[in-house]
């Protein structure tokens, strides 16, 4: 029996796929860059082992500083650093972001539940937040104005990732949403990870209405800033500026469909994504 094939990455019709599409001559670059995050953002969701996901995390951690100062092997590496010439590491995000990442990740190995919003907060500045800003870098955008930016936009899509994704990754025993916004809205943890036939109870509507409007309010001010920024920067951003216009139209609907993530997932459909993507071009 053939092994299981491994679904592509991004998937065709992604929020994800439409944006890196829309990098023009960065495609390639963003592609892999995109590619390597999503390799190790996904180890601490397929090991049953906090040791072996350390193990591997290690083992990146290595291949990455190598990379910095010889041909990298591994071909996710090779994809971004080339051969890692002058030239060629030019255009690769700095090491910082590569390392953030890492360490983010070796976080999540040792816990599925954040005590308060600062914790999350930290935890996603180190992983999204630096895989935005990687990617403002490889598309251009380097100025301090355009990383902080790409961090900006990096926060609020992380946010928006964990509300539509939160009934899925309860099943799988994570829940993201922090200790101190449960108890804010009187809402314990065991609702979320073991629902009730009641559920979504009004508690749960009001804490996911307030994290919706939360994430909105985040996503908005960061177009706001990727809009004072020089034109040739603006424009080489615009595969973020797609994926998070497309990533505001998904929290319209989870509030307009009264937040059904407790037991599904819902997604834009592909022909609003289209008319979005073509609007942001």
């Amino acid at each position: 029996m053939s092994a299981r094939a491994e679904p592509p990455f991004p998937r065709p019709g992604s929020s994800l796929a439409l944006a890196i599409a829309a990098a023009g001559p960065k495609r390639a670059a963003l592609q892999a860059w995109a590619a390597w995050w999503h390799e190790v953002s996904r180890i601490p969701y397929s090991v049953s082992d906090a040791s072996v996901g350390e193990r591997k995390l290690a083992w990146w951690a290595q291949a990455v500083s190598n990379g910095f100062s010889k041909a990298p092997q591994h071909p996710l590496l090779q994809a971004v650093m080339g051969a890692s010439t002058s030239a060629e590491l030019a255009d690769v995000p700095p090491m910082p972001l590569w390392a953030s990442q890492i360490q983010g990740l070796e976080t999540l190995l040792q816990q599925t539940r954040w005590l308060d919003t600062a914790a999350l907060d930290q935890h996603m500045n180190q992983t999204t937040a630096a895989a935005c800003a990687g990617a403002a870098w490889v598309l251009g955008g380097r100025s301090d104005a355009a990383q902080d930016a790409a961090i900006a936009l990096g926060l609020g899509l992380r946010r928006a990732h964990i509300l539509a994704r939160l009934g899925q990754d309860a099943h799988a025993g994570w829940l993201h949403i922090p200790v101190d916004m449960l108890q804010q809205h009187d809402v314990r943890a065991h609702e979320f990870l073991r629902p009730g036939p009641d559920a979504p109870t009004p508690a749960m509507l009001a804490l996911m209405a307030a994290w919706q409007a939360d994430v909105v309010n985040r996503l908005s001010a960061a177009m706001a800033q990727l809009a004072t920024l020089p034109s040739p920067e603006r424009q080489a951003l615009r595969p973020l500026r797609i994926l998070t216009r497309l990533t505001l139209l998904l929290m319209q609907d989870l509030a307009e469909q009264n937040y059904p993530v407790v037991r599904q997932r819902i997604s834009v459909g592909p022909w609003r994504k289209i008319w979005a993507t073509w609007l942001t071009r």
